[in-house]
């Protein structure tokens, strides 16, 4: 046959096969993802309990069930516990913050009159024609925003029919969300315990799970599935605690920040614990980051005349940036890691894709591809020479030349 053509089918037939694998992908997670969860996460963390319970199984006389049943129900009451003390913290100060926020909308007025003396006292220093074109702009907006205001609230106070309507709607729109909310608490229940008696059943019988699943495949992919279950932890391991660390130095300086700020007279509340938990989960997005909270809450202090709090905000925001461009590519190794540019992709489509989860799923997902393509399990794409290199001198028997060897 000729080469040109066995180059071409060799090529629609790799296409043909990685397009299945995308589907499969696409549909597994679209939806069946959620319903296999506890199962998954069972078998997952069943994995993560092996090492130690053969550990304690080899100098202690207790059998496998056994420290299995005491290991799922340690890990049981541990996340009961920090359920229940996590959430009645986080409860509580959201409780303070959502009665803050709504003490807050009362002063709309204010805050649009304020925005506006800000900002014409900003451009005064502008050229006449300039400045007068701006600040017949910012009046114009400012008058809409103060009319629109005041005739809804008019329309609700006059008007007996909005009145109720809104009464209405102020009581059904709540009401709806807690019956929807309470309906899926039962599932939510179910899907809870069904993980933890999982876990336990996956524990005792992971290694025969294991040779089952290997019994399935050829002989020759058994070896590289175990390779990339390796790597694949490894990878997993490594972010995870590198990002847990991150989140919990980025999460100490907003409260350190906050509380010195509260010393100081300028910010005051309880709820400072969930700000900086907030502030801290959202800092792990490369595209977010803590400036899309700290920058425009020290902006609008600044506008609404709380001075102290609104640079306080913005020091604290240019401390973590400089110290995060410092910690992160000290803890999280360069190797692991995907181009900006395909990090936004990756988030991007996997929102449209797959919601809130695809944020966080696509970009792990790609960079796990990264890692065994660059250790040569799978051929995706021709990696760099010096992961080439790399994976060469790592495999066994294979030794890596260095200057003056001889070969004979």
């Amino acid at each position: 046959m000729n080469p040109t053509i066995e180059k071409r089918r060799a090529t629609l037939i790799n296409v043909a096969y990685f397009a299945l694998l995308i589907c499969a992908f696409y549909l597994f997670m679209r939806y069946a993802f959620w319903t296999l969860s506890p199962f998954i996460f069972a078998f997952f963390i069943a994995m993560l309990l092996q090492k130690p319970i053969r550990s304690i199984e080899k100098h202690t006389p207790f059998n496998k069930p056994f420290l299995s049943f005491a290991a799922v129900l340690i890990i049981t009451l541990l996340f009961a516990a920090l359920v229940t003390v996590i959430g009645k913290s986080v409860f509580d100060e959201l409780k303070e913050l959502f009665d803050k926020i709504s003490q807050t909308f009362t002063s709309i007025p204010d805050f649009i009159l304020k925005a506006q003396i800000w900002t014409l006292d900003f451009i005064e220093p502008l050229p006449d024609s300039i400045e007068s074109s701006v600040a017949d702009s910012v009046n114009n907006l400012s008058y809409k925003l103060l009319e629109a205001y005041n005739q809804q609230d008019l329309s609700i106070i006059t008007s007996g029919k909005i009145e109720s309507e809104m009464n209405i709607s102020a009581i059904v729109t709540p009401l709806s969300g807690v019956i929807s909310t309470a309906s899926k608490i039962p599932g939510i229940l179910i899907a809870i315990i069904v993980f933890f008696i999982a876990t336990f059943f996956i524990t005792v019988d992971y290694d025969r799970i294991v040779l089952f699943l290997k019994r399935q495949l050829p002989e020759g992919r058994r070896d590289a599935l175990s390779k990339t279950k390796t790597l694949a932890l490894s990878t997993l391991g490594k972010m995870a605690k590198a990002y847990f660390l991150i989140i919990c130095i980025t999460f100490t300086e907003i409260l350190i920040g906050l509380s010195a700020l509260d010393l100081f007279g300028v910010f005051s509340g309880r709820y400072k614990v969930v700000i900086s938990m907030c502030i801290a989960i959202v800092d792990i997005f490369p595209i977010l980051g803590s400036g899309t909270i700290l920058i425009p809450w020290g902006i609008i202090s600044l506008l609404t005349g709380n001075y102290g709090l609104g640079i306080g905000l913005l020091v604290m925001y240019i401390i973590i940036t400089v110290l995060r461009q410092y910690i992160e590519p000290k803890l999280v190794a360069g190797q692991l890691g995907l181009p900006p540019a395909a990090t936004l992709i990756a988030m991007y489509l996997g929102l449209k894709i797959f919601g809130v989860l695809g944020i966080f799923l696509l970009p792990l997902t790609l960079t796990i591809l990264k890692v065994l393509n660059d250790d040569g399990v799978i051929h995706l794409w021709k990696p760099s020479d010096k992961n080439k290199n790399s994976a060469v001198s790592s495999e066994p028997g294979i030794k890596k030349k260095t200057k003056g060897s001889k070969t004979k």
